[in-house]
């Protein structure tokens, strides 16, 4: 249905034949006019000696008064719903700066233990140089005693 397109049904509300149209559905329209005549029924059963205008009239204020009475609701769980997202906001903004601050330490400690594991290699690569060295003169030494020695017939 276009926003421009009428809808347009017949109702009975409280005895008495209304020709009503709107932008609704006609479902919708006739939910209204079913709202509003059981409305006026109670109030017609409940005093039976007012005239129709004041039934109307009291089954108006019932209506508006069941209405704010939701939109308050309403208005309290949104602001109820809003503050609950603020504090999971705040939690999440919490955990997230938390999560940084772990992220920055792990790095430092990654950058610490990259930092000892070259040191450690340069550290191997001296030892090894220098156990190079023992070695060749270990090498030397022992060349130097097998001549030193004289040959046994």
């Amino acid at each position: 249905m276009s926003s421009e397109e009428k809808t347009r049904i017949n109702v009975d509300i409280y005895g008495m034949q209304y020709k009503l149209s709107g932008h609704s559905s006609s479902s919708h329209l006739r939910r209204v006019a079913e709202h509003v005549d059981d409305q006026m029924n109670k109030i017609g059963k409940g005093f039976p000696r007012l005239d129709i205008p004041r039934v109307a009239v009291l089954a108006a204020v019932n209506i508006a008064d069941g209405f704010l009475k939701l939109k308050d609701d309403m208005e309290s769980k949104r602001v109820g719903i809003q503050n609950v997202m603020v504090e999971e906001h705040q939690t999440l903004a919490d955990d997230y700066a938390a999560l940084q601050q772990d992220y920055k330490d792990l790095v430092a400690k990654l950058a610490e233990a990259e930092a000892r594991e070259q040191a450690g290699k340069q550290q191997l690569e001296k030892l090894q140089e220098e156990y190079a060295k023992l070695q060749n003169e270990y090498n030397e030494w022992i060349q130097l005693a097998t001549l030193d020695q004289p040959e046994s017939t």
